[in-house]
C-alpha cells in the first residue's frame, strides 16, 4: 500500500464518530476509513464486509483499522472481519477508563485550577494536554496495528492502561482537594485557618467521599446529604 493511502485511512478514522447511528454504530465511519485501500484493491466485497455492526472506543479503533486494512491488502478479508470483531470490545473496555474515566477528568480539573487563579491559558492547557495524549495513542496505535497486523495489541499492553487509568484518578481527586481548598480560603479571611490545614481537610473529604461511592453509595444521596449537612450548619 501506498503511505499516501495510509496516511489517508489514518486522517479518515479520525472522524469514525461523525457517522454514528444506532444501526450499525461506528460501521459507516469504519467502512468510509477503508476507502483508500478499496479504490486500489483488486478484489470485491471489501466495504461490504466491514459495513457491519461494530462499536468501539473511538480513539483506539485506528489500531484495528489499520490491521484490518493490512489483512485486506494480503487477502485475507475473513481474518479481517473476526479480528475487528475481537478486538471492538476488549478497546471499548480499555478506552472508555482511561480517556473518559481518566485522561478527561485530570486535564479537566488541572485546567480548572489554572482559571480560577485568573490564567488565561487554562482552556489551551487543557486541549493540549488532553490532545496530545489521545492522538499520540492513535496514531502509534495506527502504526502498530498496520505493522503487526494483531490491532497493536502490544503496543498497549505496554502501554498499560488500566494502571494508568487508577493513577491519573488518584491524581484528579488530589486536584479536586487542591481546588475545594482554593474556594475555602478564598471565602475564609486571611490567617484564620493555615493553608495546610485547608488542604488536608478538604483532601480527606474528597478521599471520604469517594471512598463512600465505591462502597455503593449513590453519589446523588451523597450530593443532596452533603448539601443538606452544610445547609444545617450554615
Amino acid at each position: 500500500m501506498k503511505k499516501s493511502d495510509l496516511a489517508g485511512i489514518f486522517l479518515r478514522s479520525l472522524s469514525i464518530q461523525s457517522s454514528w447511528n444506532f444501526r450499525g454504530m461506528q460501521d459507516i465511519g469504519f467502512a468510509y476509513s477503508l476507502i483508500p485501500l478499496a479504490r486500489s484493491f483488486t478484489g470485491t466485497g471489501l466495504l461490504e464486509r466491514h459495513v457491519r455492526p461494530f462499536s468501539s472506543h473511538p480513539y483506539l479503533t485506528g489500531a484495528i483499522i489499520a490491521s484490518v486494512a493490512r489483512l485486506e491488502e494480503e487477502s485475507a478479508g475473513l481474518d479481517a472481519v473476526r479480528r475487528k470483531e475481537a478486538l471492538m470490545a476488549p478497546y471499548a473496555a480499555v478506552g472508555d477508563p482511561f480517556f473518559w474515566g481518566g485522561l478527561r477528568p485530570f486535564s479537566s480539573s488541572a485546567a480548572v485550577i489554572l482559571a480560577v487563579q485568573g490564567l488565561i491559558i487554562a482552556p489551551l492547557f487543557f486541549l493540549l494536554l488532553y490532545n496530545s495524549v489521545h492522538i499520540w495513542i492513535r496514531l502509534r496505535g495506527f502504526i502498530e496495528g498496520y505493522r503487526d497486523r494483531k490491532g497493536g495489541v502490544g503496543f498497549l499492553g505496554r502501554m498499560a492502561l488500566p494502571y494508568k487509568t487508577s493513577r491519573l484518578k488518584w491524581c484528579t481527586t488530589f486536584f479536586l482537594a487542591l481546588l475545594g481548598a482554593i474556594f475555602v480560603n478564598s471565602a475564609i479571611p486571611p490567617g484564620e485557618l493555615p493553608w495546610g490545614f485547608t488542604l488536608g481537610g478538604t483532601l480527606l473529604l474528597v478521599i471520604f467521599c469517594s471512598w463512600v461511592v465505591r462502597r455503593g453509595i449513590s453519589s446523588l444521596v451523597l450530593l443532596y446529604g452533603a448539601a443538606l449537612f452544610f445547609v444545617a450548619v450554615a
